[in-house]
Order: C-alpha cells, then structure tokens, then sequence
C-alpha cells in the first residue's frame, strides 16, 4: 500500500503534467467561470442524466455539452452546459466524450446511441 507522501506525491506529478499537456485547464480557475458554473448550479440543481433516470440528485458539476478542448467561446457558453452529479459527470460524461458515443443497448442488444458505429451507414 503506498504511503500518503507518495500519493501526493504522485498527484503533484499529475497535475502538474496536466498543467504542461492542457494549459486550457487554467479557465477553470477564472472567476467568470466560477461565476457561469454557480449560476448553471443554481439554474438547474438536479443532475440532469439521473433525474431522466427517475433518481433525484443534486448536481455538483456544470459539464461541457459538447466538449470544448481549450475554445474559449466554447467554454464560456452557457446553452453548452449541463447540471451532473460528480459520479455522473465522471464516469458516463467523460467517458462519451472519450468514446465519441454513448454506450448501451437496447433490448434486442443494440446500441442505442445514434452516434455509435454499429449505427453508422456502412
């Protein structure tokens, strides 16, 4: 098991590679941002995807819609963003955005995101 100083030492390192690979991550400590994700918050209390789920849970995320990937206008946009709960947000949100579609099927076993490519013209 590693040791506490070790973890934060390897966080450090980690963000810090962050910092070097992403220097648009900085716009997340801007003030108009803190300002845009309070008032998103504010907007729309809920996580979005859970309560299309029938759950009720208060959202702690303002998630980029469509992801930005350091456009500033992008960014700052508030038709482009979405109340997630952090689970959310970690898990299904990003991981769309990794794959480029939503994963999951229907009953027949297919999958259910138009974007998908078994959805795609071949």
């Amino acid at each position: 098991m590693p040791k506490p100083l070790d973890r934060r030492l390897r966080n450090r390192e980690h963000d810090s590679k962050r910092r070097t690979e992403k220097p648009w991550r900085a716009l997340y400590n801007t003030a108009q941002w803190k300002a845009l994700r309070l008032a998103q918050l504010r907007r729309e209390p809920l996580c979005k995807r859970c309560s299309d789920g029938g759950r009720i849970i208060r959202a702690t995320v303002a998630h980029h819609k469509v992801a930005h990937k350091g456009d500033a206008t992008l960014f700052f946009d508030p038709s482009n963003l979405a109340s997630s709960c952090k689970d959310c947000h970690d898990s299904v949100e990003q991981g769309i955005e990794a794959r480029g579609y939503e994963s999951g099927c229907d009953l027949r076993g297919r999958p259910i995101a138009s974007d998908h490519p078994w959805n795609q013209k071949r």
